[in-house]
C-alpha cells in the first residue's frame, strides 16, 4: 500500500514538472518508476528523431528541455543521453519498456497523454509528420491506452500549422525570422532590406565608442554574428 502511495506522489509530481511547474521541487522517492521513464522516454525519443535517417540539432534541443523539466541529475542525464543514442540504432525497441512503464503509470492516465504528447512534439519538429512516424505514434498510443481519436487530437493540436513556441524557436528557419524581425512569408529582398538595417543598428561604428564597455562590444558582436547566421540560413548562403 506504501509503494501505491509513493508511485501516486511521484506520478503527480513527475506529471506537474513535465507540464512546467514545480521545477525546483525535489520528486517524491520512486527510484524504479523514474528511471522507467527516464529509459522509456529517450529511447522513444531517439527512435523517432532517427526515422527518417538523421538526428537534427532542434531535436537535441527539444530532448535536452525534456531532461531539464525532468530535473534530470547529472548521472541521470548522462543515462538519458545513452538512452537516446540506443533508441536511435535500428534493431532499438523502445515500446517493449513503455509496456513496462504503462503498468506503473496507467493505460490511459494524464502521465501516459502526456508521454504521448512530447512524442508527438518531437515528431513534429522537422515540420513534417511522415508515415513511419504515425505508425510508430498510433503503435505507442496504443500501448499507452490512448484511442485513435485522441491521437489525432494530439496531431491536429500540435501539428496543425506548427505554432508550438518550442517548436518555432528550435527551427533554424524559425529562428532566423525571429533575429531579423520577419514574418515567415518575408520575400528575398525584404530579408536583405532587414539584414542591412539590424546590422547598421547594432554596428559598433554606430553606436557612442564613449559609453561602450568591453562588454558591451562583445554583446554587440555576438549580436551581428547572430544576424549574419540568420541572413545567411534565410538565404542558403
Amino acid at each position: 500500500m506504501l509503494e501505491g502511495i509513493l508511485n501516486l506522489r511521484y506520478r503527480r509530481a513527475i506529471l506537474s514538472r513535465l507540464s512546467g511547474g514545480r521545477l525546483n521541487k525535489p520528486l517524491p522517492s520512486n527510484r524504479f518508476t523514474h528511471q522507467l521513464l527516464i529509459k522509456s522516454m529517450f529511447l522513444s525519443m531517439g527512435k523517432l528523431s532517427k526515422m527518417d535517417g538523421r538526428v537534427t540539432p532542434a531535436e537535441i534541443k527539444y530532448a535536452t528541455s525534456i531532461m531539464q523539466l525532468m530535473g534530470l541529475s547529472y548521472s541521470e542525464k548522462k543515462k538519458a543521453i545513452e538512452y537516446f543514442e540506443a533508441g536511435k540504432k535500428r534493431s532499438s525497441e523502445p515500446t517493449e519498456f513503455t509496456v513496462k512503464l504503462v503498468r506503473l503509470i496507467g493505460k490511459g492516465s494524464s502521465l501516459a497523454e502526456l508521454f504521448l504528447k512530447i512524442q508527438c512534439r518531437l515528431a513534429f519538429v522537422k515540420g513534417v509528420l511522415r508515415l513511419r512516424e504515425k505508425v510508430y505514434l498510433r503503435n505507442l498510443a496504443e500501448i499507452l491506452g490512448l484511442k485513435k481519436a485522441q491521437l489525432d487530437d494530439i496531431f491536429r493540436e500540435i501539428g496543425g500549422a506548427i505554432e508550438n513556441d518550442f517548436i518555432r524557436d528550435s527551427n533554424p528557419k524559425w529562428n532566423a525570422y525571429k533575429i531579423l524581425q520577419l514574418e515567415p512569408e518575408a520575400q528575398g529582398s525584404d530579408i536583405k532590406k532587414a539584414y542591412l538595417r539590424m546590422m547598421s543598428k547594432y554596428h559598433p561604428d554606430k553606436v557612442a565608442h564613449d559609453k561602450l564597455t568591453e562588454e558591451s562590444k562583445r554583446n554587440l558582436q555576438k549580436k551581428m554574428m547572430e544576424i549574419r547566421n540568420a541572413y545567411e540560413c534565410l538565404c542558403g548562403i
